[in-house]
């Protein structure tokens, strides 16, 4: 996962308007520090960029999504026929910016002697610089005769770029070899994970060429969530609400939640990728043309669902808002004005009662916010400060919903994991967790009661443990509706 490098921003452009530094000037020395950088990276890329696993294609395509989560990576691309992720993130990402410190005392000199020619004085003040740019990792994994090759490109793009400028960069030497030790590491971990959690089938694989085998561990596998048989009527709405307009504060996970869910809806419960309907930082107007408004529930989610065919599953995870006049709970979208969610928020009961008409075979809501108002950095609301916005208790609905907390509690986040801490243990429950003694019947079908009870142990543990605050999922459906069945 391309999100090794964290590459420079090669020059100011004030310093070179200052010395009267062409464009032509620029783009020669940018040209000369590529054609370098480019060339020694390509050998690093050589011995260290592949690596071959004894894993199938599923276990090798599956680490590499829960890799770029790790490291904080957004998979803006991926095809599972070819093999191929395309993974971005902010720079540094995934170095941390004393690893970064390490690359300017490391790569500076060189930098500045490779451009010397054509910027000649100038050449002295050019600084490495990560802000301004992404991270861009190119994934491509294919099966061989004797395991899964997984390969890594890297390379940055530059965010702020203006007129002739070159958009596209080669990271320094020094950050690749960083970016690329730190991929793999958590890789190796991610693929542990998926071995011995997962419970997927394995297969042996030996080092070919400059390939190099990682040392994982041949666990033994665990009962885990049995991938799913295709469910080719099965629809998934998937919404990670992360980067709210105005002075909203972001939910730091929400792309991560929304990435992990989708992957396991299409892994596990059995639904085709063309059946899942994503929306990132989603508005008013792009939820409502999904899920249909309080005038009409005839969305997209309605013309794509078959009655009485279709198993549908809504995922969320942002901020929730009750309402400070009517007490009613809304799902804030990123361009609302939590003062008045009355008038831009989606209302939780509008949701429900369009889902109801969908005539669906089946409904499971799955929503990582509280509608408290609060969020871990403070209340969403200057009019509520001070004051407790109680919601009303949500309607009863003949379908599954599970949300993150009480009505008057705050949902937390788990910053080891970069998830939020419902989706953190909803997900380990899902994929085999709550199927033990302590929640319930250890028979491979894990039911609505015994995800409830793994949630009460563990994420409620986990959020006083580490906040020193009550956060209890609420439940709403038949306690004994088997959610999901494990491999056994």
């Amino acid at each position: 996962m391309a999100y090794t490098l964290r590459m420079c921003a090669v020059v100011c452009i004030a310093l070179f308007a200052a010395a009267c530094v062409t464009d032509k000037q620029y783009n020669q020395a940018i040209f000369k520090v590529e054609a370098a950088w480019k060339e020694a990276n390509e050998r690093i890329l050589e011995t260290e960029g592949k690596r071959l696993f004894p894993a199938t294609k599923q276990q090798c395509f599956m680490a590499a999504q829960m890799t770029a989560n790790r490291i904080g990576m957004v998979v803006e691309q991926q095809s599972y026929d070819t093999g191929f992720l395309f993974v971005s993130g902010p720079a540094p990402t995934p170095l941390t910016m004393e690893e970064w410190a390490m690359v300017q005392r490391a790569e500076t000199e060189n930098l500045r002697s490779l451009i010397r020619d054509d910027l000649g004085v100038v050449s002295y003040w050019v600084e490495l610089d990560p802000s301004g740019k992404d991270v861009l990792a190119n994934i491509f994994i294919s099966e061989k005769e004797s395991g899964t090759e997984v390969s890594i490109g890297l390379r940055l793009r530059s965010t702020g770029s203006k007129g002739g400028k070159k958009k596209r960069l080669q990271p320094p030497p020094t950050a690749m070899n960083i970016g690329l030790n730190k991929f793999w590491a958590a890789y190796e971990m991610e693929m542990a994970t998926v071995l011995s959690k997962y419970g997927l089938p394995t297969q042996t694989a030996a080092p070919t060429g400059p390939v190099r085998k990682p040392a994982i561990p041949a666990a033994a596998a665990a009962p885990a969530a049995v991938r799913a048989r295709e469910n080719p009527d099965a629809i998934a709405v998937i919404i990670g609400n992360r980067n709210y307009e105005s002075r909203i504060p972001a939910v730091d996970f929400a792309y991560n939640d929304a990435d992990a869910m989708s992957r396991y809806v299409i892994e596990f419960l059995g639904v085709s990728e063309r059946n899942v309907i994503e929306l990132r930082d989603a508005k008013l107007s792009e939820m409502e043309s999904v899920l249909g408004n309080a005038r009409s529930h005839q969305g997209k989610l309605w013309r794509w669902v078959r009655p009485e065919e279709s198993d549908v599953f809504v995922y969320y995870s942002g901020h929730g808002m009750p309402g400070l006049k009517d007490g009613r709970r809304y799902l804030l979208p990123v361009d609302a004005n939590p003062d008045t969610p009355e008038l831009q928020g989606y209302a939780l009961e509008v949701l429900y009662k369009n889902l109801e008409k969908l005539d669906a075979r089946s409904v499971t809501v799955f929503l990582d916010a509280c509608f408290s108002g609060e969020s871990p950095r403070g209340p969403l609301s200057r009019k509520a400060s001070g004051i407790r916005v109680v919601p009303k208790e949500e309607p009863v609905v003949p379908f599954t919903v599970l949300s993150a907390a009480g009505s008057d509690q705050m949902a937390s986040w788990d910053e080891e994991a970069n998830h939020g801490l419902f989706t953190k243990h909803l997900l380990d429950a899902l994929y085999g967790g709550a199927d033990g003694q302590r929640y319930g019947k250890p028979d491979g079908r894990i039911t609505l009661s015994e995800i409830k009870s793994y949630l009460d142990r563990e994420m409620t543990y986990a959020a006083r443990r580490k906040y020193g605050r009550n956060q209890e999922a609420t439940v709403i459906g038949d306690s004994e509706k088997v959610i999901v069945k494990l491999n056994r």
